[in-house]
C-alpha cells in the first residue's frame, strides 16, 4: 500500500531537473494541479503541497500539517515564483522580497561556515521550506538563481532550468508544451495564409 498516493490532479513532473540542490527549488516551484481532464495548470493544492513535501523526503509521514502551515507555504512558493518572474523581465515585487526574508526569520535559517550552508532550525513545513529557501539564497547570491524561468506555454506553471547557452529557452519541456506551441504556431500560419 503507497503510504504517499499522488493527489488525482497531480502529473508526475517531466521537466529536466536543475543540478544539483537546486533541483529541490525547481520542483518546489513547479508544482502544480491541474483542472480537471484538461493540461491547464492550476496552483498546487494542500494535499499536492503535503504529497510533495513528503515524497522528497522533507516532511515525515507521520507528521500532519495544520492548514495554516500549508497556506505559509502557498504564499512562499508564490513568492519565489515573483523571484523567477524577475529573471523574465518582471521588476521586483517588494512585496515578496519581504514574505522571503520573513520565511528566512521564521523557518530560523542559520549559518553553517563548516558545513558552507545555511540550515533551518525550524522543524516540520517551517523546516523543509528553510531548506528550499535557503537553497534559493545561495543560488540567488552565486548567480544560478538567473537560469530558473517559467514556462510559456500560458496553460502551464511549470518551472525550468535554462540550460541554453544564450538563456533564450522557452519551454519547461519541448517534447511537450515547446511542441504544442510549435502546433499551434503552424495551424495559426495555415489558417491566416488560407
Amino acid at each position: 500500500m503507497d503510504t504517499n498516493p499522488k493527489p488525482p490532479n497531480t502529473d508526475v513532473d517531466t521537466t529536466p531537473p536543475a543540478p544539483g540542490d537546486l533541483e529541490l527549488v525547481r520542483g518546489f516551484l513547479s508544482l502544480h494541479d491541474h483542472v480537471e481532464g484538461t493540461r491547464d495548470s492550476l496552483p498546487p493544492s494542500s494535499e499536492t503541497i503535503t504529497w510533495w513535501l513528503r515524497d522528497r523526503g522533507l516532511l515525515a509521514f507521520d507528521e500532519a500539517p495544520t492548514e495554516g502551515d500549508l497556506r505559509w507555504t502557498t504564499g512562499i512558493l508564490e513568492a519565489l515564483r515573483s523571484r523567477v518572474h524577475e529573471n523574465m523581465g518582471q521588476p521586483p515585487d517588494p512585496g515578496s522580497i519581504d514574505a522571503l526574508d520573513r520565511a528566512a526569520r521564521e523557518t530560523e535559517l542559520s549559518v553553517d561556515f563548516g558545513g558552507k550552508a545555511l540550515r533551518a532550525g525550524a522543524s516540520g513545513v517551517r523546516g523543509a521550506v528553510g531548506r528550499i529557501v535557503a537553497v534559493a539564497f545561495l543560488a540567488e547570491l552565486d548567480g544560478s538563481w538567473d537560469r530558473f524561468k517559467e514556462c510559456s506555454s500560458p496553460t502551464c506553471r511549470a518551472v525550468f532550468w535554462d540550460r541554453s547557452k544564450n538563456r533564450s529557452g522557452r519551454w519547461c519541456t519541448m517534447k511537450d508544451c515547446g511542441n504544442r506551441a510549435k502546433v499551434r504556431a503552424y495551424r495559426e500560419r495555415e489558417r491566416t495564409s488560407a
